[in-house]
Order: C-alpha cells, then sequence, then structure tokens
C-alpha cells in the first residue's frame, strides 16, 4: 500500500536514546496539581467547578466552545481555587488547584463511549480530551472533522520520536502495540478512511517488528501498515511524514486534510483507544525525565498538572545544579524559567542538563548555505533570521517565515552558532502583529 519516498534537508544529531529500554512507571500523585485550563491550541476552556467542590479522577473541570478540548481532573480530592494566573508562557488563563485526598477515586460516572456514525464518534473523541501529544496539541475531535469539499485518503501515525532523549513514544509502541494498532484500526473504520499507516524510525526496529506482528495477528494487512523510515532529524515533522509516507505535499499555508491525510501522534492512538475501552480521559502523560542532572532517570506516567519540581523530586532529584531545564526535548523544547510550573497534555520529556547545556557565543554569519541544505522545507533561514532581527515584514511574507516548523536544523547546523529557530519565531510574531494591523477582521 504505501512505499517510501525520499526528503529533503534533515541532521544527525546523538540520538541520546539511553531510556529506550526503561518502561514507564507510575508516579506517586503528589499532594496538589495545578491544570491549566489552555492546554491546546484553540480558545481556552472555563472552568465549570469552583472551591470547594469535591473532584473524581476524570472529572470534567474545564468546557469550552469552538475549538478546545474538554479537561479533567487528574486526582480526587477537593478544589482549592480556579483563579486566572500568569503562566510561564506568558499566556493568562483560569488553573483548577485540587488538594488530593490520596485515594485516586476515578469518577463513578465515568462510562465507555458509544458511537453509530462518524458524527457520534468525533463526539466521543472530543469527550476524550485529546490533543496530539506529540507536542502540538491541537484538540484531535476538531482535526477529524474532515473539511468540506475534502476527503481523508490516509491515516499516517506518528511513531518517529526524532527527538533526541525521548523515549516515552518507543515504550508506548513496545508495552501496548495492540492498543495502538486496535486504536489505528478502530479511527479508520470510524471515520471511513481507507488505509493507514504507521511510520517508524529504523532506530527502532523492535517497535516496528512488535507492531508489524499486531497487524498479521489481526488480519488487518489490507489496511494498516508499517513503515520503516530512515533515521533523520525531523523525520517525525508532519509535513515530512506526509511526504515520506504518501508521496504528497501540503501546500504552502494548508492543512494536512489538503492532501487527503490525518495525522495522529502513536501515543493519541493508544490513549484514545485506552479511552473507548474503559471511559477515562486524558488525565495523565508519559513522559521521558532524564539528562545528566538527574537521580533516577526513566519513563514515567505522571497525572497532568503535577509541577516540574515535584516530578524531579520522584525521579530520584538533581545530583548537580543544571544549567538548562528544558520541557521537551533539546530541538524543539522550551528551556524552563520556572519548574514550579505544571505539566500539561503537550508534554513529553523534562530534561535536566548541565554538560551539554553550555551553547557558543553566536558570531556573524557567514553565508555558508548549510542552514539552507539542511531546512526540510526547502526555506531560506539564513534570510529570514536576518529578516526577524531587521523586523522587516515584507521581507517575511516573501521568504514564506510561516511556513517554518521550527525544528531547529538551521541552528544545529550553523558553524556561527546563531540562535536562527529563536529569531525566526520572533519574526512570525512580528509578521503576525503586522497582519493584524493590516487587517484586524481577517486576523481576528
Amino acid at each position: 500500500m504505501f512505499t517510501l519516498h525520499k526528503t529533503q534537508g534533515g541532521v544527525h544529531p546523538p540520538q541520546c536514546k539511553d531510556m529506550r529500554d526503561f518502561a514507564c512507571t507510575s508516579i506517586t500523585p503528589p499532594k496538589r496539581v495545578r491544570i491549566p485550563l489552555n492546554m491546546h491550541i484553540g480558545g481556552p476552556c472555563s472552568p465549570v467547578v469552583k472551591a470547594g467542590d469535591h473532584v473524581y479522577v476524570g472529572t470534567l473541570i474545564g468546557d469550552g466552545q469552538g475549538l478546545y478540548a474538554p479537561i479533567h481532573a487528574s486526582v480526587s480530592g477537593t478544589v482549592i481555587s480556579t483563579d486566572q494566573e500568569k503562566l510561564p508562557t506568558g499566556q493568562t488563563a483560569h488553573v483548577v488547584e485540587i488538594e488530593s485526598d490520596g485515594k485516586m477515586e476515578a469518577d463513578p460516572t465515568l462510562k465507555m463511549p458509544e458511537y453509530t456514525d462518524t458524527a457520534s464518534f468525533i463526539d466521543c473523541v472530543r469527550a476524550s480530551g485529546m490533543v496530539g501529544l506529540g507536542g502540538a496539541a491541537f484538540p484531535t475531535w476538531f482535526k477529524m472533522r474532515v473539511p468540506a469539499g475534502k476527503k481523508f485518503e490516509f491515516l499516517v501515525i506518528n511513531g518517529m520520536e526524532c527527538e533526541p532523549y525521548i523515549t516515552s513514544d518507543y515504550r508506548q509502541m513496545m508495552e501496548h502495540a495492540d492498543r495502538v494498532i486496535d486504536g489505528a484500526h478502530r479511527i479508520i473504520k470510524g471515520l471511513g478512511i481507507p488505509a493507514a499507516v504507521i511510520g517508524i524510525e529504523d532506530n527502532k526496529p523492535e517497535a516496528v517488528e512488535k507492531l508489524s506482528a499486531a497487524i498479521k495477528e489481526k488480519g488487518w494487512d489490507d489496511c494498516l501498515q508499517v513503515l520503516c523510515i530512515p533515521t533523520k532529524y525531523p523525520a517525525g515533522g508532519e509535513k515530512v511524514l506526509i511526504h515520506a509516507t504518501t508521496g504528497r505535499d501540503v501546500p504552502a499555508g494548508g492543512l494536512p486534510a489538503d492532501c487527503g491525510c490525518l495525522v495522529m501522534n502513536v501515543t493519541s492512538v493508544s490513549r484514545l483507544e485506552q479511552f473507548f475501552r474503559n471511559g477515562m480521559p486524558l488525565v495523565t502523560k508519559t513522559m521521558t525525565i532524564t539528562g545528566d542532572c538527574v537521580g533516577k532517570p526513566g519513563n514515567y506516567r505522571v497525572p497532568i498538572g503535577m509541577s516540574v519540581s515535584d516530578i524531579i523530586e520522584a525521579a530520584g532529584g538533581l545530583t548537580k545544579d543544571p544549567v538548562k531545564i528544558i520541557m521537551g526535548g533539546p530541538m524543539m523544547g522550551r528551556t524552563l524559567t520556572d519548574i514550579n510550573c505544571p505539566v500539561i497534555k503537550a508534554n513529553n520529556a523534562i530534561l535536566a542538563l548541565h554538560d551539554t547545556a553550555i551553547l557558543p557565543e553566536e558570531t556573524p554569519c557567514i553565508r555558508c548555505g548549510r542552514c539552507v541544505r539542511a531546512c526540510p522545507l526547502g526555506l531560506m533561514p539564513f534570510a529570514l533570521d536576518s529578516a526577524s532581527r531587521r523586523h522587516d515584514a515584507v521581507e517575511l511574507d516573501e521568504l514564506a517565515v510561516m511556513n517554518c516548523m521550527s525544528c531547529g536544523c538551521c541552528a544545529y547546523v550553523c558553524p556561527a552558532h546563531r540562535r536562527i529557530t529563536a529569531s525566526i519565531a520572533e519574526g512570525k510574531a512580528v509578521y503576525r502583529g503586522e497582519c493584524a494591523r493590516l487587517n484586524p477582521k481577517k486576523e481576528a
């Protein structure tokens, strides 16, 4: 059904997958969790509980309208507050703080979801609170709504996990292969998609073998396939993966649906299947906690809303002072300035680094062109960097700044150690601001 297609650009950073053979274990829930109600792309949820309310694991605590994903309590206990707070990201949102009673009792109203057609299937997905768990945090139910005049021809499941250090998706495939395959089959049947492909890098042969065996055992070879893809960062980028597995290209400014594809992270598929089996919405997150400063690195299941500091403490604490603590991977992750911030749905790793976190000072661009050759989308990063620093919105538009996927390949290969990725991110903000100024109605 599917054949491998060559992709452009990319880099080969050290993999550092030291936690790949560490089975996922659960962290003891903390005394308190703080759950932000803006853990997804789209409008933030509003609290549907108030201080003093008792909640169970899986109780709805935040709901919304339009582009959103409902949010549920990750511990049982008492709601302390639902105040609005300024978060480390700079955004302001309601945060539901819950004091745990230590019982971790599931909400007695939870039940296995039922559906009879595509619309009711998507309603069930919305009720799960599922978002893209690979880092995008786009509400899954909204992504499944095919635009008018289009149709999904392929479900592309992202099992690449190309970021260094992170192994949580790998453990999901190794420990829950049947759930991944059942989930993929359920999705294509529920949405009427003819076939699905699971893309996995060739540095994970055990996962390729395990999922392929599960497909064969269930007799679903006619609609499901595992495709082994050469290891190269960012092979797991949405547009890159679509081309590698289907040969199709997402048009500039377009979405995967524009080329007939629905893309989902492998853990999103697995956790969605778990919801259909037992009715428990998304309340925990599987994460890789590692780095040369972590006492007991590994793969852990943590309640959403648990603070980074509590997680690190549960993972053996810090053995030395980190130079940098990153939420996510080293290529696309976000450096934390406050480790008391809570873990949200899209977080998949915490890295506490010392020896490998010291970066050289940047020097002037030497126009070597390495960033251009490394860009998986064929952009001109050195020119985007220059235009971003000058806040030149016209040139940013001509250079297609919004097509940048912020993968970090350009900064990785730069011999001048230019902070190209951060610069382009600022350029995107400048461009959005200028668009909003020139056409406020369209931007709104």
